[in-house]
């Protein structure tokens, strides 16, 4: 691949000599008026001639040289200043046409005038009578060819060594994408609007200068006069085919330049190669067109690595979360999550203190996504770093809710089920923080442990009360999040905790292993959709035991 210095070593007579067919159209002018006639008749020499053309070449030189130095300058200069030089070629690319117009315009009104002054002059020298009508026929000719051929020809060439120019800095790794449309040229910076000006300067325009020698010469008597006249609209007709053929070649190499470029980066798309761009070659909507598919790439290579991240995080999420499920002697457990997006919001643990009692934890936290992940792995260390220390769970809930009250932003909060179990004397210490009610069934009668404070994050100063519950033989405790109860079918019905608390009393009898995936089934025979928020639950049954219920 090129560097931008190299491409910045390209002198500017590599622009200039692209200048060549405004040379060629004149001579072949030349040649046309030498073979009708023209040039004897107005006394012009051979060397007189010459002596145009060089002087044509020479203002023709200085005008290129002038129009392309900025961009010239900023290219050799990007390699050791970086992106402060970077925007200035941005400015002087975007300016290159209407620079480009301003100063072959200029060249082409110093010709013109150059030309008129030399061949009255020469032909008031040779005793030639120029009649008015000669004089006008004479003025459109020199007018149409250097005042209209020069700078249209000359903005076309400017704009296809504007696209190769670019070219060349992006295959060097410089994509100027933060070029703007020149508002000063819309007929030759807008694609739409272009065969217009071509239609215009190759057309109308040569239509009517054709229809003003059809009257000049009508309203001329003289024979020689009339001659002089056809001559004049014969060199016109020379130069209007020459140049129009010169200037669709230029812009249908530019266009082909251009779609090919854009096709590239379909291609790309297409390969799923998203790590491709495509340079922006011209200020129109070609350019935005190129902008847009470098869009698309950037957007589908962003996708591609935030599925990557995402799979990340949710290897890390997944790892945040019980691998097995403990052994508590006397005791069934099982659990199960389902995400609805790569890594969610939920959150259920059974951390195991040294003195064998067992923290039951279920969480859900306020919106998807990563910053609900975040949050979660958040939770998650505070929890088993608090369940290190052997504080008690109404501490360790106050803890966590100081902690989120200044971590949480934007309304965002956390609902938590929180229970200790001490498998020795078979009590249930819990509280619950705004989290759906889990259900304990007992004996086919289930009762709802519903919350005693509100979700996490939201009031830095509040207190949690623990309930306590002795369990019995046979109780069964179901902790779920919003998931299931919020599940729809296609006729927008929930499912809801009713149909949760009747599936629990049905299957009170189940394997405790069996449970979750059986409510999933009952969930899919509802017909709930696709699920729109996660799916937790978490199932403990005791063996053996005693009862006994009150409120510490």
């Amino acid at each position: 691949m090129a560097r931008v210095d190299d491409v910045g070593k390209a002198p500017t007579w590599r622009y200039v000599i692209r200048l060549w067919p405004l040379l060629l159209i004149f001579m072949a002018l030349q040649l046309t008026m030498r073979l009708s006639g023209n040039s004897d008749a107005l006394g012009l020499s051979h060397w007189l001639s010459l002596f145009d053309a060089c002087f044509l070449f020479v203002v023709l030189m200085a005008a290129g040289i002038w129009v392309q130095r900025p961009v010239a300058l900023s290219v050799r200069r990007i390699a050791g200043r970086g992106e402060r030089e970077t925007d200035r070629l941005v400015g002087h690319m975007a300016q290159l046409p209407w620079r480009a117009l301003k100063g072959y315009t200029f060249a082409g009104v110093i010709f013109f005038t150059y030309l008129m002054v030399l061949l009255l002059a020469t032909a008031a020298m040779n005793g030639v009578t120029m009649t008015a009508e000669m004089i006008l026929a004479l003025g459109l000719s020199v007018f149409y060819g250097a005042g209209v051929l020069t700078p249209v020809l000359g903005v076309a060439l400017t704009l296809d060594y504007a696209t190769r120019l670019r070219q060349g800095l992006a295959r060097a790794g410089l994509f100027l994408e933060g070029l703007e449309r020149l508002r000063g040229l819309p007929a030759l910076t807008g694609s739409a609007r272009r065969p217009w000006m071509i239609f215009i300067v190759t057309s109308l325009l040569p239509a009517a200068c054709l229809a003003v020698y059809v009257y000049l010469a009508v309203m001329v008597d003289n024979a020689e006069q009339q001659r002089f006249i056809i001559d004049q609209a014969v060199v016109m007709l020379v130069s209007l085919l020459l140049a129009g053929t010169a200037l669709v070649a230029v812009l249908s190499r530019t266009l082909r330049r251009v779609t090919t470029s854009l096709g590239l980066g379909l291609q790309f798309l297409r390969l799923g190669q998203f790590g491709g761009r495509v340079p922006v070659l011209m200020d129109d909507e070609m350019g935005e067109l190129a902008r847009g598919l470098n869009t698309a790439l950037q957007g589908m290579q962003e996708r591609d690595d935030m599925q990557d991240s995402l799979r990340i995080a949710s290897e890390i999420h997944e790892g945040l979360l019980p691998k097995t499920q403990p052994s508590i002697p006397g005791y069934a457990i099982a659990a199960m999550q389902r995400s609805c997006h790569d890594v969610g919001g939920d959150y259920y643990d059974h951390i195991i203190l040294p003195d064998g009692r067992v923290w039951l934890v279920m969480a859900d936290v306020a919106g998807k996504g990563y910053p609900a992940a975040l949050t979660v792995a958040n939770l998650q260390a505070m929890l088993h770093a608090l369940a290190s220390l052997g504080i008690p769970i109404d501490e360790a809930g106050r803890y966590i809710n100081r902690t989120l009250c200044r971590t949480l932003t934007g309304g965002r909060f956390v609902t938590l089920f929180m229970a200790m179990l001490q498998p020795e004397d078979h009590s249930l210490h819990w509280f619950n923080a705004g989290h759906v009610p889990p259900l304990m069934i007992r004996d086919g009668e289930s009762t709802r442990l519903e919350a005693t404070s509100p979700p996490l994050g939201l009031k830095e100063d509040e207190a949690f009360d623990v309930v306590y519950r002795l369990l019995e033989p046979g109780d069964t405790l179901l902790a779920l999040t919003d998931g299931i109860i919020e599940a729809r079918r296609s006729d927008s019905e929930m499912f809801g905790e009713s149909r949760v608390s009747e599936w629990f009393a049905a299957h009170q009898d189940l394997d405790v292993e069996a449970m979750p995936e059986s409510l999933m089934d009952e969930l899919r025979g509802f017909g709930a959709k696709s699920l729109e928020d996660d799916v937790t639950v978490l199932f403990l049954r005791r063996a053996a035991g005693s009862e006994k219920e009150g409120k510490t």
